[in-house]
């Protein structure tokens, strides 16, 4: 059964693009589109299409079943931000602003709820475009994120705005990351775990 609140995307910042790419893929997350800018044209690629020599890359999508993994060029390897889909969007949304915590642009294609802890929650409607353009949650799904939080009240002030989000587990740490995930679905048999550091 699919649960009413999914995490369906982890985003990250790394030095190394190209080597992440292909790292995930060894994991079972293969390249789905990039996004960059030609000539100052914003330009979308499928992961056949050929890179042109001028492409600057913004970001790009590694995409299996309902995971999407961003990387996007970074100074450091670094947890960006996380993507939930939701049968109760304006609920959460309301319930972020009732805490004092930012909505941006509520009525358009990407929400981003920013949270306390210097991390954005990208957040999307059951049917958007987004949601639409993910694969069969059958097939692929994260099973097991692990979120490191600097605060011991983290992981009940975040359900408090986001409720039960399966296989989301908070515990406190240093800094704000996403040291690990675990995959699970049809395309990953008896499961994947990727180590972020070992990726990024």
């Amino acid at each position: 059964m699919i649960p009413p609140t999914r995490l369906f995307h982890l985003h990250f910042n790394t030095p190394d693009v190209s080597g992440a790419e292909r790292r995930l893929a060894e994991r079972g997350l293969p390249l789905y589109r990039r996004f960059g800018r030609v000539d100052g044209e914003f330009r979308a690629l499928d992961a056949d299409d050929p890179v042109p020599d001028d492409f600057r890359l913004r970001l790009q999508n590694a995409q299996r079943g309902y995971v999407n993994v961003t990387l996007a060029p970074g100074r450091r390897p670094r947890f960006d931000h996380l993507g939930l889909c939701t049968t109760a969007f304006d609920a959460l949304c309301d319930r972020a602003t009732e805490r004092g915590w930012s909505v941006r642009d509520r009525d358009g294609r990407r929400t981003f709820v920013m949270t306390p802890w210097r991390f954005r929650v990208e957040l999307h409607p059951d049917g958007s475009d987004v949601e639409t353009d993910l694969g069969p949650w059958e097939v692929a799904h994260f099973e097991r994120v692990e979120l490191t939080l600097p605060d011991s009240d983290a992981d009940d002030e975040f359900r408090a705005v986001f409720g039960d989000v399966p296989g989301i587990r908070i515990r406190r740490g240093d800094d704000v990351g996403a040291p690990r995930f675990h995959l699970a679905g049809s395309a990953f048999r008896d499961g994947t775990q990727v180590e972020t550091d070992a990726v990024l």
